[in-house]
């Protein structure tokens, strides 16, 4: 069925294309739904909206919208964007570096929910060498605004996958955003990025990251990580109110890519959880899983007054080297006012944080048949006769685990409840 501008947007007489959505003299009230049928909108753009409640744009039942690009403009607000595909390759057959998703600063209360967001479809990206990652995916979400969310979306074969961003050495930018429930597989820098103040990203996930080098930099090819914060601004403007909960990191975990390897120069490249530079201040870090072959699987630099909590940080199987390390920040100030209990880790680095609170952590060392299900596997689980088992304190612990399971007393160290 072909649309039309001058319809009245009904089932049976719809809009023509996206834009129509908004155009002048349309309104819409709290709860209104706009359904997308099956097709390509091309470079998507949510414009306007209301100081209150909220407007959905969404896929209609069985329907599947295509976008080459999405982004919510300076001005758009109290809107939900729900199961969408963002893909170019997919939508008009064509790529770009560029971000897929972006909420422009200014953009504000908005959501991206329930969708996938992808460089070019799985088929298509298993066939890629290096150059082919490099001069066809882009970044699949930047969020530049305020209080803005992105949920249980799929992103995949990607450059890098979800990005707070900050705009000023003052901190402005994607405050208060929330990232909730999504994976990222298949990318070649960072999974996941909060460069402000009050982000949250829990219950996430990130898992094969490729070895890809930019020609042009192999002498010092990029920089990845699972999480990463820095300011990279020139400014000690603190990072504070961050909360990492229940995420799961793991560099490589099930369908892999052929083409491209995920070793350069015969070595792992992906880091763990990484807060550089600093200062930070009154972060929340609990119930995280991280595998990485690198040793820095959590890296926090200049972190105080913060809660490092039950997490379970071990070396992705065949790797050696793991570690959390607390140590100080750039400037070389040293950490103040941390907790770090519960936590089962290959091994710790935190003497750099002489007055912190340490109570309860487990040293696995390369003892990892002892404490979880499946090691080699990727199933870090806790299993039967754990001694992790009923050795934690409730003390400062989430009430539950990364798989959101109620912990009852005695309280177990890691990220999993037995």
């Amino acid at each position: 069925m072909n649309g039309s501008s001058a319809n009245p947007g009904t089932s049976a007489q719809p809009w023509k294309s996206f834009q129509d959505i908004f155009a002048q003299g349309r309104t819409y009230g709290s709860g209104d739904v706009v359904y997308l049928r099956s097709g390509n909108y091309g470079a998507a753009v949510v414009n306007g909206g209301v100081s209150s409640g909220n407007r959905t744009i969404k896929a209609a039942p069985g329907a599947v919208p295509r976008m080459k690009t999405l982004r919510f403009a300076a001005g758009a607000t109290h809107w939900t964007v729900d199961g969408v595909l963002v893909s170019p390759q997919e939508a008009d057959g064509t790529y770009t570096t560029a971000n897929l998703v972006q909420f422009d600063s200014g953009a504000t209360n908005d959501i991206l929910q329930n969708s996938q967001v992808r460089a070019a479809s799985d088929e298509a990206a298993d066939t890629w060498y290096n150059n082919d990652w490099v001069n066809r995916s882009g970044t699949g979400i930047v969020v530049i605004g305020s209080n803005d969310q992105v949920l249980n979306n799929q992103i995949r074969n990607v450059r890098n996958g979800v990005m707070l961003e900050r705009t000023s050495t003052a901190g402005a930018g994607a405050t208060g955003g929330v990232v909730r429930g999504n994976s990222v597989n298949h990318f070649w820098e960072d999974a996941y990025r909060c460069k402000v103040s009050g982000c949250l990203i829990e219950y996430s996930s990130a898992v094969n990251s490729y070895a890809v080098v930019p020609p042009g930099t192999e002498s010092d090819p990029p920089h990845r990580d699972m999480f990463q914060s820095y300011r990279g601004d020139g400014s000690f403007t603190p990072v504070a109110n961050v909360v990492l909960r229940g995420n799961v990191f793991v560099s490589r975990m099930g369908t892999r890519y052929s083409k491209i390897p995920f070793q350069y120069d015969g070595k792992y490249t992906i880091q763990g959880l990484s807060a550089f530079d600093g200062p930070y201040s009154n972060w929340t870090i609990e119930n995280n899983v991280v595998q990485v072959e690198v040793g820095l699987a959590m890296g926090l630099y200049g972190m105080n007054d913060s809660r490092i909590v039950n997490n379970t940080v071990v070396p992705r199987y065949p790797a050696a080297d793991s570690e959390i390390r607390l140590t100080d920040q750039k400037d070389g100030t040293p950490p103040t006012g941390d907790i770090v209990r519960n936590n089962l880790a290959h091994t710790f680095n935190t003497a750099a944080a002489a007055d912190a609170q340490h109570s309860n952590n487990i040293t696995v060392g390369t003892s990892y048949s002892t404490y979880f299900v499946n090691y080699q596997a990727g199933d870090l689980h806790l299993k039967a006769g754990d001694p992790a088992i009923g050795a934690a304190t409730d003390r400062d612990a989430p009430t539950v685990d990364a798989d959101k399971k109620a912990r009852s007393a005695p309280y177990d160290v890691g990220a999993y409840e037995f």
